[in-house]
């Protein structure tokens, strides 16, 4: 687990269009066409139980006067939307940014009290699998739902590089289409025939994809690989078999080419 102080500093500068690290990365291979679009939660770290219980902590800490925590019945699958709704929901109209804040500092502030108890683990392959990805050509970003800084953290944590431009989160945008939208502009992709690829865990991701008309892998198994399955999606089970991955990946990028 990496240094709580650089934790603050993610934080400090989400803002900002300044690297969090490796600050040639947004430059690295600069003429490639073919971008994927990575979700962080249940796709390249096994956090989902662990940002699932600090956001009930956080939400919990404003006493709504019945707060719904099945997070898939809100309009958006994010951190930010999901407080939007349910202080709609309580009736007190709109939160302001003072409450959106708040709601930061309260999450962060359960994340890392969670966070010795429930360590953060990659999906099995995915690090190895992103610089797989950057030594073959492609842009690599990423979109959240989750806020920023414990992104930050869960990326930091299991080793996969990454610059703050080429992160979207739920920290900037309400909707899973506005942040997969940002990260698809922050990557800058020309016109050169090949689809951006969404890779992600949750149907949320894939409904997404479709709405913004890019291609979608899926990652995980059991139900929730069934789940996407059954919508038409490919589905790989974690990142182990790296070329069998990029494979994939690559044929999902030039559909419709």
């Amino acid at each position: 687990m990496s240094d709580p102080g650089k934790h603050m500093a993610c934080q400090r500068k989400r803002q900002s269009s300044s690297p969090a690290s490796l600050p040639d990365m947004e430059n690295e291979h600069h003429t490639a066409a073919r971008l994927a679009i990575l979700d962080i939660d249940g796709t390249l770290t096994d956090t989902v139980a662990l940002h699932q219980a600090a956001l009930e902590d956080a939400m919990r800490s404003f006493s709504f006067p019945a707060l719904d925590t099945d997070w898939a019945g809100y309009r958006h699958h994010t951190d930010s939307g999901i407080f939007a709704e349910a202080w709609e929901r309580a009736g007190w109209g709109s939160p302001a940014e003072a409450d959106r804040r708040r709601l930061e500092d309260r999450f962060n502030q359960a994340f890392a009290a969670l966070l010795p108890s429930h360590p953060i683990r990659e999906i099995p392959g995915a690090a190895a699998f992103v610089e797989l990805l950057r030594r073959e050509g492609w842009r690599v970003s990423f979109a959240t739902g989750g806020l920023r800084e414990a992104s930050c953290i869960k990326l930091q944590a299991t080793g996969i590089p990454y610059t703050e431009r080429l992160l979207a989160t739920a920290s900037e945008h309400l909707s899973r289409e506005e942040i997969v939208s940002a990260a698809i502009h922050a990557a800058a992709l020309d016109s050169t025939g090949s689809l951006p690829v969404s890779v992600g865990d949750g149907l949320w991701d894939l409904l997404t994809a479709h709405a913004l008309g890019v291609s979608f892998l899926g990652v995980g198994m059991g139900a929730k690989a069934q789940l996407l399955a059954d919508r038409g999606a490919t589905v790989v089970r974690d990142f182990l078999d790296q070329r069998h991955c990029l494979t994939v990946l690559s044929d999902l990028a030039t559909l419709g080419t």
